[in-house]
């Protein structure tokens, strides 16, 4: 029988302790990685910059951390990307009602013991020992008893997940608090790469604890444990109790990431602030249109070429999706952000365009319902702690009024969107398709001035191909 990998939280936190605790045991995440490639082009910076600075620089040391949260976030795909296969070998079960179909029991996951499984789930955390399971179904127990060797070994992959879920969350908070002290500043046009690199693992950890909701934790942990105790005598699997505190932590994971996340929540209210403007101007399709940000033609003469259109506008409209995602994810971890004064406005703008956040693949969660559930309580409690809790009645009296019109924001825009996002979405496709057909009949026309204006046209490229495959 394969013993699950160990792991250890005592860690270091210096740069210098990514290289020799986490870079030399990437062995753990091989798995997830595929070693043979070269690192993604963000992640190629990094390793330019390793092998050009002295091993004793700050420039090395952020370098190694850089690429480590770049190998991170490659990280954080690998594991979406096995609880998708979990979930699909498993048919999708209801984890909330505890419904699960006759598929899910005959998937050879879990023994075929829908009574006694089921139980240690809904019970969790309580200790399968303390379940007088034999009174639950004799039978089955019995049936445990004689084969319970050949159904650790069925679980054994999946366990090997849940370590790997809290390995993975004692590195990445590692990182992003490492980042969120060190780099003074971080926005679009300072430090940009190691923003996206930094908001990139920030939104991947979100996105992988999320999903773990989606999988059956408790029922794996119970299920489990019960097969140790009965193959070693009585005796805990070594892990055990270390899961049981992670998975109850993460139950539901909102609660456990606003918590986690809550040392970066006012850098990551920042980084939204600073992205705004952009957002805002995104969503203005006749300005956009009339004043050129997303062509390299000059707005009033269309047949003229022109330099003077706007080539760092145009690449923060190819990351807006990005940006809007930032928005969507950091504002449900870091609610206490909503209370800025600017940022019921960038909200509201990004809440009215969507309907879910996608997690993987398919995979989504219903984006109002988690903001209605996770995100409001927070808001209702900053306002009640503004109009009876503070002391400075001035201030007292704004941070209330922000978040009443923040309360009647979450309450509302789920209407609003439901009625507003899909015309929005088709009228910024009609705008991007425009664009396009004009720069195709331009430079077929003109194809030696395509190369002076390539940045302007991936630009635009990159913004069109983004919304198609959200569409």
């Amino acid at each position: 029988m394969a013993k699950p990998r160990s792991f250890s939280s005592n860690q270091e936190s210096s740069p210098m302790s990514v290289k020799s605790k986490d870079w030399d045991n990437l062995s753990r995440w091989s798995e997830y990685l595929n070693l043979e490639e070269p690192f993604a082009s963000s992640s190629t910076s990094w390793k330019h910059a390793v092998s050009e600075a002295h091993p004793s620089s700050g420039i090395f040391q952020k370098s190694l951390q850089m690429e480590w949260v770049v190998q991170l976030s490659k990280v954080a795909e690998g594991l979406l990307c096995k609880m998708y296969r979990l979930n699909q070998i498993l048919e999708k079960p209801d984890l909330a009602s505890h419904t699960f179909s006759e598929s899910f029991w005959k998937a050879g996951v879990f023994p075929n013991l829908p009574r006694i499984c089921v139980l240690l789930s809904k019970k969790f955390p309580e200790h399968p020992n303390k379940l007088q399971l034999e009174r639950v179904d004799k039978l089955g127990l019995d049936h445990l008893n004689d084969n319970a060797e050949v159904y650790i070994q069925n679980l054994e992959t999946w366990i090997t997940l849940l370590l790997d879920l809290m390995a993975f969350r004692e590195q990445a908070l590692r990182l992003i608090l490492d980042l969120s002290s060190t780099v003074i500043t971080l926005l679009p046009h300072q430090n940009s790469l190691i923003l996206h690199a930094f908001m990139d693992l920030f939104c991947s950890f979100v996105r992988v604890n999320l999903f773990s909701e989606k999988i059956p934790r408790k029922m794996i942990i119970q299920v489990y444990d019960l097969l140790y105790t009965i193959t070693k005598g009585g005796r805990d699997c070594e892990f055990y109790h270390r899961l049981v505190q992670f998975v109850d932590s993460f139950d539901p994971p909102v609660k456990g990431l606003q918590e986690d996340l809550n040392f970066v929540s006012p850098r990551i209210g920042e980084v939204l602030e600073a992205v705004g403007p952009i957002i805002f101007l995104s969503t203005d399709t006749k300005k956009l249109r009339n004043e050129g940000f997303l062509s390299p033609f000059h707005p009033r003469y269309p047949d003229i070429l022109t330099n003077s259109a706007h080539p760092m506008r145009a690449q923060d409209l190819a990351n807006v999706t990005t940006y809007r995602e930032w928005v969507l994810l950091g504002y449900l971890v870091c609610p206490d952000e909503l209370l800025r004064v600017t940022s019921i406005d960038i909200a509201m703008v990004v809440l009215k365009e969507n309907l879910i956040i996608t997690l993987f693949r398919d995979e989504y969660v219903l984006l109002h319902e988690e903001y209605l559930l996770h995100v409001l309580p927070k808001v209702l409690e900053s306002k009640k702690m503004a109009k009876y809790g503070r002391a400075k009645q001035k201030e007292a009296d704004l941070e209330y009024n922000v978040a009443k019109q923040v309360e009647k924001m979450i309450s509302e825009v789920h209407d609003l969107a439901i009625i507003s996002c899909d015309g929005i979405h088709r009228e910024r496709r009609i705008l991007l398709k425009q664009e396009i057909g004009r720069m195709v009949l331009f430079f077929a026309d003109q194809p030696s001035l395509l190369a002076p204006n390539i940045q302007m046209v991936g630009e635009l490229m990159m913004n069109l191909f983004k919304i198609q495959r959200l569409s």
